[in-house]
């Protein structure tokens, strides 16, 4: 079968839900490990009165994280997969996919073809405070290619499997 060339505004909805008195782990996502508690990183909750305007993310919704990095140097986007829900920074662009499975785009949206895109979008670089200028109106507008939707599920669970593998064999010799 085919793939289809589709812009990301065409098959997304941005989420942008808020729920302060929300219990959910406040979680971020970094460029090789994807989601990530926050307490994992730094052993203090740094988000204080902001986390109020965090974005309640539900499993299988995905966020792009427009900070640069020296793996990712235009962001890197990861679905929710391991919680219902958690409460994202509200400077990450969240979206979710319902036609699309999710881990499957996000492989796509990491891939050296959005990179390349994402490139010619990124004018100004990158701002004193690390994060890309880019809007989710201009990081919607990328182009991915879409397989049917079993074979997302197909090439999502291999994928997976790879990684499962991966971290099995680092556990064993680390």
């Amino acid at each position: 079968m085919t793939w289809e060339q589709r812009k990301l505004g065409d098959i997304v909805k941005e989420v942008t839900r808020t729920e302060p008195s929300s219990g959910a782990p406040i979680m971020m996502i970094t460029a090789n490990n994807g989601f990530i508690e926050q307490s994992e990183r730094y052993a203090f909750n740094n988000a204080g009165e902001s986390l109020k305007k965090y974005i309640l993310l539900e499993k299988g919704e995905l966020a792009y994280n427009h900070g640069a990095s020296k793996l990712r140097p235009y962001g890197s986007c990861f679905a929710l997969t391991t919680r219902e829900n958690a409460r994202i920074p509200f400077v990450y662009h969240c979206f979710s996919a319902d036609e699309q499975n999710s881990e499957f785009l996000s492989i796509e949206l990491n891939g050296t073809d959005v990179e390349n895109q994402l490139r010619r979008i990124v004018s100004s670089g990158a701002r004193m405070d690390g994060l890309l200028n880019i809007s989710f109106q201009e990081y919607a507008s990328v182009s991915v290619l879409l397989p049917s939707i079993e074979e997302q599920n197909k090439i999502a669970s291999f994928f997976n499997s790879v990684d499962r593998l991966i971290t099995l064999h680092q556990r064993l010799y680390f």
